[in-house]
């Protein structure tokens, strides 16, 4: 649900065009595979010492105690009762945003808050945020202006009615379609006989085979023989795979077979690999942190190169070799699998985008949200400059790569939904 609230105060708050500058943040989405591993052992001891602000009465999710703690209850008991609360940790941030919002935008966003689960009193409370509980939007966009049922819509997708959003755009900034004709009707007309016996003559003279002149052959035997060429070379596989080296059809098909190989790899043994590379993500995430390459959000590295990532995470979990086991059944290295898998995932995405996703990635790499950015708090213009960065190269691919995964589509897509859009602890779907 914070997830949720987070987009929508930022689709409020990006409704002005700009341009943009994110290539700061390029240097956070590069992955050194070949790094030294630092000592992990260390790293973990120090993620165990760190204390909670009170006990929550469970490791996680997954292993809950079956013991009854009565202090515990009593603890929960006596901070649901009060008066007194525990200080959200999201409270500060979102009391943030709100004051650089315009107040005019509360109308869209308030009605949602008040219904998100455990909202903070004193968001709830705010001038302007207060009014707006369980009321409809006043100002809404002219093309939903009597709209039948309207006032029925979820509370959280107020925010589209906002006459901003869908205001005009600038006949500059719209890669228009080409027109296409409309066939005109075909009319039997009843033609007299003199003229049908013209119309089938000629018929029979274009019917007749023309024999090609010695220079026709010549220049058509040189095409064929390119054709063949240019086949033959999309259907080899790569030897070393590197970043910058395009794809192949083959290439793409070799990930392609190794994708039921590593899931077992990581599900197998009560999910043993899977256990462990959860472990190597917090710590990878805490040593970045300790070195100043770490993101606010992080997570976002994965979602850029997810397989790069991966097999980082192997080296810091120490099952690198076992993995590397199962990706050379198909001739890759760990290292080349993941430069071809994250090409693959990139090509895989532009050949899914529909038009509004083409549109939002143009937006983002033309800087139209730039001037908007910089007039925000310094910490939200830097979250806000590694989002930009992050969604320009998701979707950041050579044209050849696209090619060679089309033939492919159907079969990434059947396998990487049965795996939920994610191949073990790499986001592929996002």
């Amino acid at each position: 649900m914070r997830k949720t609230l987070a987009l929508v105060l930022m689709m409020c708050a990006l409704v002005s065009p700009c341009c943009a500058g994110v290539s700061d943040f390029d240097r956070y989405f590069v992955v050194d595979m070949d790094m030294e591993i630092p000592d992990v052992q260390k790293i973990k001891s120090q993620i165990g010492s760190m204390k909670d602000l009170y006990d929550r009465g469970y490791t996680s999710r997954f292993r809950m105690e079956r013991k009854f703690k009565k202090e515990f209850s009593q603890t929960i008991r006596f901070y649901g009762l009060s008066e007194g609360r525990l200080k959200n940790n999201y409270e500060d941030e979102l009391l943030e945003i709100l004051s650089w919002l315009p107040k005019d935008s509360y109308q869209y966003i308030g009605p949602m808050l008040h219904q998100v689960p455990g909202m903070s009193e004193k968001i709830l409370n705010l001038p302007g945020i207060k009014e707006t509980k369980n009321q409809f939007p006043k100002d809404v966009a002219e093309k939903f202006k009597g709209m039948e049922n309207l006032e029925f819509m979820s509370p959280g997708l107020y925010f589209l009615l906002m006459p901003e959003i869908w205001g005009e755009k600038k006949p500059e900034d719209l890669d228009r379609p080409r027109s296409v004709r409309v066939k005109k009707p075909r009319i039997n007309i009843e033609l007299p006989d003199f003229l049908k016996e013209k119309i089938k003559k000629a018929e029979k003279d274009d019917n007749k085979e023309k024999t090609p002149s010695a220079k026709e052959r010549q220049i058509s035997g040189a095409a064929e023989k390119k054709g063949r060429g240019q086949n033959y070379a999309l259907n080899l596989r790569t030897l070393h795979p590197t970043l910058t080296s395009p794809l192949t059809s083959k290439d793409v098909g070799a990930f392609v077979a190794t994708i039921d190989g590593i899931m077992e790899f990581g599900t197998k043994n009560q999910m043993r690999n899977y256990g462990k590379l959860i472990v190597a993500e917090a710590v990878l995430d805490a040593w970045e942190a300790g070195q100043g390459t770490a993101l606010r959000q992080n997570s976002l590295k994965d979602i850029v190169n997810p397989c790069q990532r991966l097999v980082l995470k192997t080296r810091f979990a120490g099952i690198y070799d076992e993995f590397a086991s199962v990706v050379i059944k198909q001739g890759f290295t760990p290292e080349e699998w993941a430069y071809t898998c994250d090409k693959t995932v990139k090509a895989f995405r532009v050949a899914e985008a529909n038009q509004s996703v083409a549109y939002a990635v143009r937006f983002h790499r033309r800087g139209y949200y730039d001037d908007y950015i910089k007039q925000l708090p310094e910490k939200w213009q830097k979250d806000m400059y590694a989002v930009e960065a992050a969604i320009i190269k998701m979707y950041t691919v050579f044209k050849e790569d696209v090619a060679a995964v089309r033939p492919h589509q159907k079969d990434l897509e059947q396998k990487l939904l049965k795996n939920r859009g994610i191949l073990l602890t790499a986001p592929i779907f996002y």
